[in-house]
């Protein structure tokens, strides 16, 4: 058994920080590609107008999820972002800001007394036209994984709002301010899988939020809510799983075979937002936190640039080192503060000076990344068979099985990118 390593989390300030809603960008930067589906094209052209919560770009494919406008204004052009979804550049849609707040009403909202007369059809292609995606960071399209086959009952249904990331404080937010919305987002994810059994698992340290998880899910049928002493990695939907249900998912098989869905709070909200106000995914809670002074938590539209959150927050940008998104152990550095909000930014994390990435050395056989793996798996292996070039290998060595908690790089007294590095070599 891996031995489940500590991480401490840095959230005091920001978990008691109350969503503040940011103002609208003056130009959104909406990349296309955020989900970790297939690629989806833009459905508009430069000098296009468009309204707040139009879609603009789609795909025929199944496996994918549609972009939405977060501003209403004009298209200005059409060009290559950083996306730190995948750490490269990709394309996204610039739209320059009109300040008219004229809204698509494409998604009519439908009512509580309606779900249940509301055909399973219809809710998932309205959670599909929402362009709604696992807000957790994995990205995997939503309406495709609410849609599993026939033949695979779905008995469990886990609620994640573990939220292991150790900066991150958004989906904490969310349990304490939006907690009946939860609820009605449940209800949704009920009357698609079938009726489960609900768990509600969080962490003992998450105070605030367990009383009002207690209060407003409490008298729901089938449904507990679990407070844990939960590490970083089990906040792995796979590692959560097993710590609630007891049983692992096998190499090369998903939950859902399995009949368990797990799925993350923001996710939830989201799927809320979508039946009950006809919203789109053009907006989500961010994080703000690291080396400043007043961490917080923000309403923010997608395609905000980072640039614009740090300027607001008066952040004096000589004083920092670098800025990561979606999390220190799973997300990335940014190269620019171009780079735009998108659907899997969790959080914006800036570090100053003083904590300045010390360079790699050479691997002391200490076993470490091993001993730490969750899911047993020998990390520096696989890294010295990608580096080498031998794939085949790699895979051989369950590769695919990398859940991409970052805890191999985090213990590695050598600081060698070893989830890094593995993920990045199955994109």
């Amino acid at each position: 058994m891996a031995n489940l390593v500590h991480i401490p989390e840095v959230k005091a300030k920001a978990r008691i920080a109350p969503i503040e809603i940011f103002p609208d960008p003056k130009i959104a930067v909406v990349l296309t590609y955020q989900s970790a589906g297939k690629p989806v094209e833009p459905i508009v052209a430069v000098g296009d107008s468009v309204t707040i919560g139009q879609k603009i770009a789609d795909s025929k494919e199944r496996v994918c999820a549609p972009v939405h406008s977060p501003i209403c204004g004009k298209i200005i052009k059409i060009e290559d972002a950083f996306n730190s979804c995948n750490d490269t550049n990709s394309q996204a849609i610039y739209i320059e800001n009109d300040g008219k707040k004229t809204k698509d009403k494409t998604l009519t909202p439908i009512s509580e007394a309606e779900l249940n007369k509301t055909s399973n059809d219809v809710l998932i292609k309205r959670i599909r036209e929402a362009g709604i995606i696992g807000l957790g960071g994995a990205g995997f399209p939503t309406s495709v994984k609410l849609s599993p086959p026939a033949d695979k009952p779905i008995k469990n249904l886990i609620v994640n709002a573990t939220e292991g990331e150790p900066y991150d404080t958004a989906d904490e937010r969310l349990l304490i301010e939006k907690t009946a919305n939860l609820l009605k987002g449940v209800k949704v994810l009920r009357k698609l899988l079938g009726n489960p059994k609900v768990y509600i698992a969080t962490k003992v340290s998450k105070a605030e939020a367990i009383p009002k998880l207690q209060e407003i899910f409490g008298n729901e049928p089938d449904t507990e809510v679990i407070a844990g002493h939960y590490t970083y990695q089990q906040g792995d939907a796979s590692v959560l799983q097993k710590a609630i249900l007891g049983y692992e998912t096998p190499p090369g098989t998903r939950s859902y075979e399995m009949g368990t869905i797990v799925q993350n709070v923001a996710t939830i909200n989201a799927i809320a937002n979508a039946v009950f106000e006809g919203e789109p995914l053009i907006s989500r809670v961010v994080a703000l936190n690291g080396d400043i002074e007043n961490p917080k938590n923000l309403l923010v539209k997608i395609g905000t640039p980072i640039k614009d959150i740090i300027e607001a927050n008066n952040i004096d940008i000589s004083q920092m080192s670098r800025v990561v998104v979606s999390g220190v152990l799973m997300g990335h550095s940014v190269p620019s503060l171009d780079t735009p909000v998108n659907k899997r930014t969790s959080s914006i994390i800036v570090f100053n000076k003083k904590n300045v990435l010390k360079p790699s050395t050479a691997c002391i056989h200490c076993s470490a990344c091993i001993s730490s793996c969750p899911v047993r798996l020998h990390p520096i292996l696989i890294y010295n068979a990608i580096t080498k070039g031998k794939f085949d290998k790699a895979e051989k060595l369950f590769m695919n099985d990398c859940i991409g908690c970052g805890t191999c790089s985090y213990v590695c007294p050598s600081r060698l990118p070893l989830s890094s590095t593995i993920i990045a070599s199955r994109q």
